[in-house]
């Protein structure tokens, strides 16, 4: 699993963070993480992320996770840097050829993959080992016809994509302008994330009391989960803004200890944008970032599992839409 910018599918690429650093200039897995060490200090818990896009090579099997669907590519395994890259965290490239039908990207969605697979695609991190689940993944590949109409440029699909890409910018300028019936403080939108990690098969989650931490350092929501070993602890800051969130939510995160596991993962999670300065600072820390456009997209991805008072606070209504008016 690569969490790859969606705009290089069209280029038959995935892409990767780490920015200040070229993978392709090294040929072993020892060098690139001495270079970042010596670049960034730490490489922490990104390690094994590291090294499995690194030593992906050619016929490999990649799934994009995207919203409610996924697209799946082989590798072909050139190496590309574009520290230029604007589109999110996509520095790193690697060439891949994504599975297309009359020239046109094949997205399956999250619904035709049997359960523990969708499950796994959830957990919060951009780099995952499929590897338990190449026999169903070679299941779809054999059969991606048969799954479903996934012409995805047929009329009736570009419509479904309008109305998808409608929807979440509303979703977005609601959120933006407190045009929600969320509660006010932030404390609306902890509350949702809370929800969202809760659907996602975390047991634990807590909005703690503020000012926990010492100093500077606070975090709005500790997950934990009991049932699912695949999902990692988590410590969420949560800032609900219309412009760009600063550099002072990454540092709260930095300076809070969790003493019960060390390795948690570490999250802004933001109705704003964070600056590519933030966002590296950021990835120099072991922090990672989800801004509005992402938010809105788990949201989506999650809207049927919603409580219908959640809907209700952000103004969604369930009602069908006949394409062609």
């Amino acid at each position: 699993m690569v969490r790859s910018p969606e705009s290089l599918i069209k280029e038959n690429k995935i892409g990767y963070g780490w920015k200040q650093v070229n993978f392709s200039a090294h040929q072993e897995i020892k060098e690139l993480i001495k270079e970042i060490i010596e670049k960034n200090g730490s490489i922490g818990r990104m390690t094994n992320q590291v090294k499995n896009y690194f030593e992906l090579k050619s016929e490999d099997i990649v799934i994009v996770p995207l919203g409610k669907k996924i697209a799946i590519a082989k590798v072909i395994g050139t190496k590309n840097y574009d520290p230029l890259f604007k589109g999110g965290h996509g520095a790193n490239q690697i060439d891949v050829k994504f599975f297309r039908k009359d020239g046109k990207v094949i997205y399956i969605p999250r619904s035709k993959l049997k359960e523990n697979l969708e499950s796994r695609l959830k957990l919060r991190t951009t780099i995952g080992d499929l590897t338990r689940f190449s026999q169903e993944i070679d299941h779809i590949i054999q059969n991606l016809n048969e799954l479903g109409n996934f012409d995805i440029k047929s009329s009736f699909q570009e419509k479904i994509d309008q109305y998808e890409n409608e929807f979440k910018t509303e979703l977005l300028n609601a959120l933006w302008k407190g045009n929600t019936r969320l509660k006010a403080g932030g404390r609306g939108l902890e509350e949702l994330v809370k929800e969202l990690l809760e659907i996602e098969g975390y047991s634990n989650v807590d909005i703690l009391d503020k000012k926990n931490g010492e100093g500077i350092a606070d975090v709005d929501i500790q997950a934990t989960s009991e049932k699912n070993p695949f999902l990692k602890d988590i410590l969420v800051q949560v800032k609900h803004h219309r412009g760009e969130t600063s550099k002072h939510a990454i540092n709260q995160l930095i300076a809070y200890e969790f003493e019960s596991d060390s390795n948690a993962y570490k999250w802004v999670v933001t109705t704003g944008h964070v600056s590519q300065e933030s966002k590296l600072y950021a990835q120099e820390n072991q922090i990672n970032i989800m801004e509005g456009e992402q938010l809105v997209d788990w949201i989506y991805t999650n809207l049927s599992a919603l409580k219908i008072s959640t809907k209700e606070a952000l103004g969604i209504v369930d009602v069908p839409k006949l394409s062609w008016l």
